[in-house]
């Protein structure tokens, strides 16, 4: 793979979409194995303190998605969605934390949006640790 030398080695992008109605049916199935396998105590809370879960869960999904993709470009492979919580700070904004040990040298980023039907996400991940010049 061709990289340009202004951008490096040391950061990796992902973006994923997701259907909305995929996760409809689960908006009333807060204790699923599949809920319960992919998102946090904390993000199924958030999730079904709204009125309408699906998007919040589908959005969410995508985020995960998109930041494992992000990581993988990294070559830091192994994780879980479960590893990956997403939770809003005061502001609004979405906040990703990996919970997994050997992950803490990261900087991510991530973007979320729903629509009616789709739900997007686009994650950057940098990798926070000093690389020697070439």
């Amino acid at each position: 793979m061709y990289q340009h030398q202004w951008l490096g080695n040391n950061f990796g992008i992902g973006i994923d979409i997701e259907s909305i109605d995929r996760f409809a049916e689960l908006n009333v199935i807060q204790d699923s194995a599949f809920l319960n396998k992919v998102f946090t105590k904390n993000e199924l809370e958030y999730c079904f303190s709204n009125k309408i879960a699906a998007p919040h869960l589908a959005v969410r999904y995508a985020g995960k998605e998109s930041v494992i993709k992000a990581l993988n470009s990294l070559g830091r492979l192994n994780l879980n969605y479960g590893d990956v919580e997403i939770i809003n700070n005061k502001n609004g904004i979405p906040v990703v934390n990996i919970n997994k040990s050997g992950f803490d040298d990261l900087g991510v980023q991530l973007s979320l949006s729903h629509c009616r039907d789709k739900a997007i996400a686009f994650a950057i991940v940098v990798d926070t640790r000093q690389h020697d010049e070439a």
